[in-house]
């Protein structure tokens, strides 16, 4: 493996998570590298338009190029070209935010977003990636990846998001009753106040490989109406599945 490509992706992706510019010691600390390697990296990234400097601080901040990259890929998925069309079909019968999401690295990663246009709304964004054990949409997927699947689903959300103590016991009752009723009910799972009811997507082979979740604040979204809502949700899952 190339140590100067590692180093530089290293470097871009503390930049891209981060809310403000960076300067080349914090990031030398945060990454364990030498400031002089930092240094470098970041002239390198600065050249080819990966990154910003701020002419008065010195501080370093991921371009707009990434997103650039990130967009042509994301339009060329094939489980987000798939879905549009039934996304939009769903969203027009609900009026409640839907999110279409995949796997990746243990965690979810959330494709596309249509937004209620109701007074309360979901902060979550496409791009955003949420750890799979707390969320409906990440246990619609983790429920048929067997217990290798659970197992990087439960150590990712400790190295993503710090997140440990799980019922066991409870978790995996929950995950059968998933693949038998086809869909997965999270109440304030990750976020407070937060419900949301999931149903996997299927590909060609069978094996589930996305979700999509009808999302809302617990007040709009209870229990009630999200089983409610479940046939509709199931429905649009399969003509996504038939899509792809």
């Amino acid at each position: 493996m190339d140590t100067t490509i590692v180093k530089g992706m290293r470097v871009l992706e503390a930049l891209a998570a981060s809310d403000q510019a960076r300067g080349i010691s914090e990031l030398a600390r945060e990454l364990n590298l030498n400031k002089s390697n930092v240094q470098r990296v970041l002239g390198t990234l600065l050249e080819l338009g990966y990154v910003t400097k701020d002419p008065v601080t010195s501080r370093y901040a991921a371009s707009l190029k990434m997103w650039e990259f990130g967009t042509r890929v994301l339009h060329r998925h094939q489980i987000k070209r798939a879905a549009q069309g039934h996304l939009r079909t769903l969203y027009d019968k609900l009026n409640e935010t839907i999110f279409l999401c995949v796997g990746d690295d243990g965690d979810i990663l959330y494709l596309d977003k249509m937004e209620s246009a109701a007074p309360v709304r979901i902060s979550s964004q496409t791009g955003f990636r949420a750890p799979a054990v707390k969320t409906a949409s990440g246990k619609a997927i983790l429920a048929f990846q067997g217990e290798e699947g659970l197992n990087r689903a439960l150590t990712a959300a400790l190295l993503h998001f710090n997140i440990v103590g799980h019922n066991m016991a409870q978790l995996g009752e929950e995950l059968a009753a998933i693949r038998r009723d086809g869909y997965a009910i999270s109440q304030s799972g990750f976020r407070q106040g937060v419900n949301s009811i999931a149903a996997p997507i299927r590909g060609r082979d069978g094996m589930v490989i996305a979700s999509i979740a009808v999302t809302g604040p617990f007040e709009r979204m209870g229990k009630a109406k999200m089983i409610a809502l479940a046939p509709d949700l199931i429905n649009t899952a399969t003509r996504i599945s038939e899509a792809l």
